[in-house]
């Protein structure tokens, strides 16, 4: 029996094995996505466009890495990102609230969609009805850097 691959670490030495399982899972990932999703449509209404952005690239980033680390959800993450995304990128570099909340919600419904497709018509993202607390969601001055 050949050998189990130990990958050593500043700390220890694990197998892939135990690395595998260390990874997150799909629904601790999509915890975030839903975190990140609840911020970016506040920060956007209270006119934070760069911290909207943020949460959007946000998104994105965990979607991908879902996209890897479980490949049974790769068309259905594909699907989304191509088909409702698009549409709140361009309202976010336009800053077009009203478009941004006609996609956004486009983009949730079919978020549910993709849900219930995955076998977990259960899992029903709401909007929470109150904004995120402990970021500035207006608009951030930028002051000047120091020395300037």
């Amino acid at each position: 029996m050949p050998e189990e691959i130990r990958v050593r670490t500043a700390d220890n030495e694990l197998t892939l094995g135990e690395i595998s399982a260390a990874l997150p899972d799909t629904p601790a990932i999509m915890e975030k996505v839903g975190h990140s999703w609840w911020h970016l449509i506040y920060a956007a209404r209270g006119g934070n466009w760069g911290l909207a952005e943020y949460y959007l690239k946000r998104v994105a980033k965990l979607e991908n890495t879902l996209k890897v680390l479980r490949p049974k959800h790769r068309e259905r993450l594909e699907r989304f990102q191509a088909e409702a995304l698009p549409s709140v990128v361009d309202a976010i570099k336009t800053r077009n609230l009203v478009d941004l909340e006609a996609a956004y919600a486009a983009a949730t419904d079919l978020a549910n969609v993709l849900h219930a497709e995955s076998g977990y018509p259960y899992v029903k993202w709401v909007l929470p009805t109150t904004p995120p607390q402990g970021l500035q969601l207006e608009p951030v001055e930028h002051d000047e850097p120091p020395g300037s």
